[in-house]
């Protein structure tokens, strides 16, 4: 029997697709959000509770304290440009030690795989999935800002620093309708916690890209709230696996199991290359923080106890990626 992403039944606004989602609002001191392109979003009044030290390849480092938590403010544009030519394709990440500890367990399909073939890659959001291919392998991005591609910390630092990367939005096979951007060391950012413990609870980096391909295909809405109940909620996933045809965009849904402050776990199939996949929900938990296809997390381990499982956002995370999307 074939399947379909149906939305959860909920009482907020209806998307405005061709715009990107409504503008997100501010419920509460531990629940943020921002829209999609081309919308702003609200100013956002909370601070996370510590500082986030980032660091880069190129050995730059910089703390943000809790003061510095910015909002999204960004606009984009809709519009298409030419795509480019393939490139080979790149191994996925396997599951190897990262700093000093931890490991990544590699993508699990969990049982029967029910994973579906993205019908529209080309539309929004779904363009604004981002196909990773580096030096250490393939993964999976997702655009938040015009210039900002959100990923696994292992994405970009796995015991050892990406350096060099092509990120293509849309990407199905042969066909990059949107062209792709490319750099290198100075350009890929994660935390000093996940350089020096590579805990699962700071698998969390991101792009900061040489092009702003994301006023094209616009980026997803995001949101947070620290004290909300994600358990039993249906999620989705949604990548680049390395055991499909290449480069060619897949999902599957499924309640998340359990939740902490940093991490959430789910029996969504994925597989390698699939690691900074978005994890993404229709509309948010809390009600109208936001509205459409917004993300709440990221997608980053393989089964342990037959669960895979992603980083949560939250207050530290945001401020990481709230730093970059600020930047010029």
């Amino acid at each position: 029997m074939s399947r379909r992403r149906i939305p959860a039944p909920s009482t907020s606004p209806t998307p405005l697709w061709g715009r990107g989602l409504l503008v997100a609002a501010l419920l509460a001191a531990t629940a943020l959000s921002a829209a999609a392109s081309p919308a702003a979003a609200a100013p956002e009044a909370a601070a996370p509770t510590g500082g986030v030290t980032m660091v880069n390849g190129a050995g730059k480092t910089i703390t943000i304290p809790s003061s510095a938590f910015a909002s999204v403010t960004r606009a984009g544009a809709s519009g298409n440009t030419q795509g480019k030519g393939v490139t080979a394709g790149k191994s996925p990440l396997s599951g190897s030690a990262i700093g000093t500890g931890g490991t990544v367990n590699p993508d699990s399909v969990i049982g029967t795989d029910e994973r579906i073939a993205e019908g529209a890659p080309t539309t929004y959001p779904w363009n604004a999935i981002v196909h990773l291919s580096t030096n250490q392998g393939g993964c999976t991005g997702f655009m938040l800002s015009r210039d900002v591609v959100v990923t696994a910390g292992h994405c970009v630092y796995y015991g050892g620093w990406v350096t060099s990367y092509r990120a293509t939005p849309g990407k199905n096979g042969a066909s990059e309708p949107y062209g792709s951007c490319s750099g290198g060391i100075n350009d890929v950012w994660t935390t000093s916690d996940w350089i020096s413990t590579g805990s699962p609870d700071h698998d969390y980096g991101l792009i900061k890209l040489t092009c702003d391909i994301g006023n094209t295909v616009g980026w997803f809405g995001w949101w947070y709230n620290t004290g909300e109940t994600l358990t039993g909620q249906y999620f989705y996933v949604e990548g680049y696996p390395g055991d499909k045809p290449y480069a060619t965009m897949w999902w599957d849904s499924d309640p998340i199991s359990s939740q902490s402050a940093t991490r959430v776990w789910y029996q969504i199939d994925t597989f390698n290359g699939q690691s900074g996949a978005p994890l993404y929900h229709y509309n948010s938990v809390t009600p109208g923080l936001c509205s459409g296809w917004c993300i709440g997390g990221i997608h980053t381990n393989g089964a342990v106890n037959n669960q895979n499982s992603g980083t949560r956002f939250n207050p530290t995370v945001m401020s990481f990626i709230n730093y970059w999307i600020n930047q010029p």
